[in-house]
């Protein structure tokens, strides 16, 4: 799935810490498909720096950011992880703009 950098971000802000064993191996997986090598920091000009409330934010380059888009293999586990969460924060009327594109790739591309 080609993922931008705001929504491999996003990703990572949803995928559980807890769970079973083997549900734990699979989202170890995907996060590492879905974080950034070095290298990829080093491209997108990716840092943490403090906002206007003093909580740390997340800033990258956009010009680079449209250059390269990471294709990013999603099992079917964590496909179906995320779009139960997605669905799940729209039930509930809590999605958030962070979680519109991803919301549209996962939830209404998929059906």
């Amino acid at each position: 799935m080609r993922l931008e950098v705001h929504e491999r971000l996003a990703l990572l802000t949803l995928l559980p810490s807890e769970g079973d064993y083997s549900a734990l191996k699979t989202i170890r997986r995907a996060k590492e498909m879905i974080s950034f090598t070095p290298e990829e920091m080093q491209f997108y000009e990716i840092k943490n720096v403090p906002g206007a409330d003093g909580k740390l934010q997340t800033q990258w380059s956009t010009a680079k950011a449209s250059e390269a888009i990471k294709d990013c293999p999603v099992d079917e586990f964590t496909m179906n992880l995320v779009r139960d969460k997605l669905s799940e924060l729209n039930k509930k009327h809590k999605l958030t703009e962070q979680y519109m594109s991803i919301y549209d790739k996962f939830v209404v591309a998929y059906r």
